[in-house]
């Protein structure tokens, strides 16, 4: 499969944590929820989100701030993560103010973002490039036990994520409809106005490209599709 990545420099230990997120449905008899993700086994949807990081270019506003992201396994994607600000910048000084959910998050492993329709992959990021010092600045505030900050980011380099906007913060009510916010577009990388990019942001081939890999025509999904495997191929076919 081209453009596939590895997981060389993991320790044995990283590698099954690994193994266990990108078989996201197998993460909870893997990992154990009492170690990684306690608060699940109740029923309680809204209880478990006890991976908190922080991220920036989320905020379309603010570009710097960060935004916390709690997080949490949800099977049969890898994860779930509500998006804070961490105030309301519209609101009048004086009057109460805190955390605002202002986005929420779904992450997926690469192989589910090659069964995406081809018109759907551009919403979507690559953790391996936004989750790096010069860009979105990943910081680690609280963890479950027995996971450190190093394996979650080699995690998440092996995924993908869509953020959908719900409230802006700067924003003093939720009064525009839901969008997807590309945190790796050249505005949210502050590069929208620099006319070289095509000498530095060099047009890919299909080494780096997954748009010759078709989804599985068995998924539900307008667009072309071909075969029954990950890498597509075949006779490719249209949906009505």
């Amino acid at each position: 499969m081209k453009g596939k990545r590895n997981s060389k420099g993991l320790s044995n230990g990283s590698r099954l944590i690994l193994s266990a997120i990108v078989t996201a449905v197998a993460a909870f008899s893997i990992l154990g929820l009492t170690i990684v993700q306690s608060g699940n086994g109740n029923g309680d949807p809204t209880q478990g989100f006890n991976i908190h990081v922080s991220v920036g270019r989320h905020d379309s506003a603010n570009l710097e701030a960060q935004m916390d992201h709690f997080c949490k396994l949800t099977p049969p994607i890898v994860a779930t993560c509500l998006l804070f600000a961490k105030e309301n910048m519209a609101t009048p000084q004086g009057q109460p103010n805190g955390p605002q959910l202002a986005q929420i998050e779904y992450i997926i492993t690469r192989d589910q973002y090659l069964q995406l329709p081809l018109r759907e992959r551009q919403n979507w990021h690559d953790h391996a490039v936004e989750l790096t010092p010069e860009r979105g600045e990943p910081q680690c505030i609280s963890l479950p036990e027995g996971l450190d900050c190093g394996t979650l980011v080699n995690i998440l380099h092996n995924t993908y994520g869509k953020v959908v906007t719900l409230w802006d913060p700067v924003d003093q009510l939720p009064n525009y409809p839901p969008y997807v916010f590309w945190v790796d577009s050249p505005f949210a990388l502050e590069q929208d106005l620099n006319h070289d990019l095509e000498k530095i942001w060099e047009v890919g081939d299909e080494d780096t490209s997954s748009a010759d890999i078709l989804p599985n025509c068995g998924f539900e999904q307008a667009g072309p599709c071909g075969g029954q495997g990950n890498n597509g191929g075949g006779e490719n076919h249209e949906d009505d």
